[in-house]
């Protein structure tokens, strides 16, 4: 606010003075100037009558001559002082006026808003640098969530737009440099600003997301830093002052094809777990072992070509660089899009083809002149423009690697349940077996939808029902947390308990009769209904209570320690 002050007075300071000097003299001079009333005798304007003439005079309002008919001197000087007033008004009004249009005043005007609006939010949020595909992906994932958001973007016509989604015209959202250390302070690194949970850093420009990270870490180091970045370079440096996850979606798209090729159901219970909760479930993705060609092997395809040798698949290359078609012996020189340069290639013997060029059109091309030449390949496509969803998913790719998406999965992943990339990685680690038995679990559950993810953290009022337990002389075991509490007959929820935290200690699809203790922190996947089930028992003390001892418990404090009493 005290910078919209300044700039007022700033700019309003040479109208006002010369508003204020022609008023005044014009005044002075009304009331110096002698008048007569209708019998003839001298008398002289007040102060306040002459102000008051002056002012419905100089704004053309309109008048009447007061308190009495003028004489011609004042008249004449009426004459002589309606011009000056008129043109100081039009003057100031026209800078007032250019004042509210100009662009500097706009922004501050923007930022000040902007800075009041994150102040009032009262629940936890993360702050978003970025509003792009991804980045209106993210944040509609967070709200489903129950966290809001605070928007950075760089385009003014971004934020425009935004404020005609009814979804996301309440949060607070500012166009403006995103690396800018003040707007970043405003957004919530401020620490008088509380509820700030994190930062996410998703712009198109890795020295940007670079310099975002950077920023948070020195100014609130105890904040998570989730960002984005495309470059190994980008991604090590990131790395090296402590972001907490660093997104490149090339690489993960290139771990994910090759769990694919060496583990078809963790690839599959991956990828259950990280859809858009409610979607169909996907069946599982069986890649075909043989001879792959690679169309493109810049970011993306470099990644893709060492994953296949990773996991032992011979590949041919295709590249329009004569000099990454030297580095690899056997290579084909050409974009790909031509049938001469897929049957140079072998097309019509290999097994699979990953179009990586950095254009949609040029891979959709390679997709369809592939498939003409072979119809039985298995294709990987790579898409830049989420407007050209609906041509790839026409195109026939089986995988198609969607940036924005993959990123978006990662962070709201992360950003939503911490402990679910604790649970992926132990899955990769473990053998078919877990993998097999995560599977079948989540298929009695799920019936046929992906799973919702949350997490239960037993601290606090979640924790009542377990001090509760403790009193009455027994425990909450986690089949009583995963069984509806509101049905006579015991009905479990269609939920499965992935992970289980205590303190260092992690127990991995603990069993029913796991004993929780104040302090656990669970994860879960499953339907809507059970989480919700699941915390209204959590919330109500007597609930999981009544059910770990078979006899139901009075609401009461005084009745439940009377009850006690009568039992000791």
């Amino acid at each position: 606010m005290n910078d919209i002050i300044w700039l007022t007075m700033r700019r309003m300071r040479t109208p006002l003075i010369v508003l204020i000097l022609t008023y005044s003299l014009s005044v002075f001079g009304m009331v110096m100037i002698p008048g007569q009333d209708e019998a003839g005798n001298l008398v002289r304007v007040g102060f306040l009558d002459a102000a008051y003439f002056v002012a419905i005079m100089a704004t053309t309002i309109g008048f009447g001559e007061m308190p009495h008919t003028f004489t011609h001197a004042q008249r004449l000087y009426a004459y002589i002082v309606l011009f000056p007033n008129v043109v100081a008004w039009l003057y100031s009004i026209g800078t007032i006026i250019s004042l509210l249009v100009d662009p500097q005043f706009r922004a501050v005007l923007a930022r000040t808003r902007f800075s009041r609006r994150v102040r009032r939010i009262n629940r936890d949020y993360y702050i978003v640098c970025g509003f792009g595909y991804t980045g209106r992906m993210i944040v509609k994932g967070l709200l489903k969530r129950g966290i809001s958001a605070a928007i950075l973007e760089r385009e003014q016509h971004i934020i425009h737009a935004m404020s005609l989604d009814e979804d996301l015209s309440h949060l607070p959202a500012l166009a403006g440099d995103v690396t800018d250390r003040r707007l970043l302070d405003m957004a919530g690194l401020d620490r008088d600003i509380r509820h700030c949970i994190g930062v996410i850093a998703i712009t198109n420009d890795d020295h940007a997301n670079l310099t975002i990270a950077i920023t948070s870490k020195l100014l609130r180091p105890e904040l998570p830093v989730m960002a984005r970045a495309e470059t190994r370079r980008v991604e090590d440096n990131m790395a090296s002052f402590g972001t907490d996850i660093t997104v490149d979606p090339y690489t993960i798209f290139a771990e994910r094809l090759y769990m694919a090729l060496i583990s078809p159901v963790k690839y599959l219970v991956h990828d259950w777990l990280i859809s858009v909760p409610g979607t169909r479930l996907r069946t599982e993705l069986k890649p075909p072992h043989g001879r792959w060609l690679v169309a493109g092997v810049g970011r993306f395809g470099s990644r893709m070509v060492s994953k296949l040798e990773e996991a032992g698949e011979p590949f041919t290359v295709i590249d329009v660089h004569p000099d990454r078609v030297a580095q690899r012996p056997g290579s084909v020189l050409g974009r790909g899009t031509e049938a001469g340069t897929l049957r140079q290639a072998g097309v019509e013997s290999a097994a699979a083809i990953i179009a990586g060029t950095g254009d949609d059109v040029d891979n959709l091309s390679i997709v369809m002149t592939a498939l003409e030449l072979n119809e039985d390949l298995f294709v990987v496509a790579r898409q830049e423009n989420p407007q050209n969803d609906e041509l790839f998913d026409a195109s026939g790719a089986d995988l198609v690697a969607r940036r924005s998406q993959i990123v978006a999965r990662r962070i709201l992943a992360v950003a939503t349940t911490p402990l679910l990339p604790v649970f992926i990685d132990h899955l990769f680690a473990q053998d078919e077996s877990f993998a097999q038995r995560v599977r079948h679990r989540l298929e009695a559950v799920l019936e046929g939808l992906s799973p919702g993810l949350w997490t239960v953290e037993l601290t606090g009022e979640w924790a009542n029902s377990i001090r509760a337990a403790q009193m009455e002389g027994t425990s909450i075991r986690l089949r009583i947390l995963t069984e509806n509490s509101r049905t006579p007959a015991a009905e479990s929820l269609p939920c499965v308990c992935l992970l289980l935290e205590r303190g260092s200690l992690r127990k991995f699809l603990p069993g029913s009769e796991e004993k929780l203790l104040e302090g656990d922190r669970l994860l879960f996947a499953g339907r809507g209904v059970a989480r919700r089930e699941m915390l209204f028992a959590l919330r109500e003390p007597t609930t999981l209570v009544s059910q770990a001892t078979g006899r139901p418990q009075p609401r009461g404090a005084i009745m439940r320690w009377l009850m006690r009493k009568r039992l000791s």
